[in-house]
């Protein structure tokens, strides 16, 4: 039988889980950011940036840190140069030459 401090108290965090899907986005411009935008919606656990203009990478990546509260995106990373722990999948988007 639960004691009285078992009924009252609950555990509002969830354990901490191992990621089991990473995607890793190349480039934060438009087009970056909606297909980012499209994966954090339940697709991974874990998510990576990659970008050279690291201003823009800073910002789009505190964007997503403060909306990834409400789509449930535990971890998001981002760097100027890739680095291959960050992914078990890699969505990178050229330009046509």
């Amino acid at each position: 039988m639960a004691t009285l401090k078992d009924q009252l108290i609950h555990n509002l965090l969830k354990e901490q889980q191992t990621p089991q899907n990473k995607i890793t986005v190349v480039g934060v411009g438009a087009v970056g950011m909606a297909c980012l935008v499209g994966i954090l919606m339940d697709l991974a656990d874990e998510l990576a940036l990659v970008d050279v203009i690291e201003d823009k990478l800073k910002g789009e990546m505190m964007d997503l840190q403060h909306g990834s509260l409400f789509l449930r995106t535990p971890k998001t990373v981002s760097g100027k140069d890739y680095n291959p722990r960050w992914a078990d999948h890699m969505v990178k988007r050229s330009k046509p030459s």
